[in-house]
């Protein structure tokens, strides 16, 4: 007689959004103490520092991500969805970037 699987793998992904979450929260709350307090070069280190963390952070789990996307066809539009979240940071990155470079070029003496 043979026997064969039914039950089908199933991925959560929760721990991609959660990622995602907590990386967009701390990123904020940097931004926000950024433009908020006087002497700023402290928050700068810490907000280059978690990015270079963060960033790393990022990278691994977009890799496991795109590696259940291609293990896994039968949840592929699951894991997209996770993989979306995920890369949303970027844009908000870039912005928070871009204010403040504008915010520092507007400040500068030259």
């Amino acid at each position: 007689m043979e026997t064969t699987l039914t039950q089908e793998e199933t991925f959560d992904g929760r721990s991609a959004v959660e990622l995602a979450l907590g990386c967009f929260t701390i990123g904020t709350l940097l931004f926000i103490l950024f433009l908020t307090l006087a002497d700023n070069t402290f928050i700068l280190l810490i907000g280059f520092v978690f990015f270079i963390l963060a960033a790393i952070l990022n990278i691994i789990m977009l890799t496991h991500l795109l590696y259940h996307f291609y293990m896994m066809p039968q949840q592929r539009k699951h894991i997209g969805l996770k993989i979306a979240i995920l890369l949303s940071n970027i844009p908000i990155a870039f912005l928070y970037l871009g204010i403040i470079f504008y915010l520092a070029n507007a400040n500068s003496t030259f």
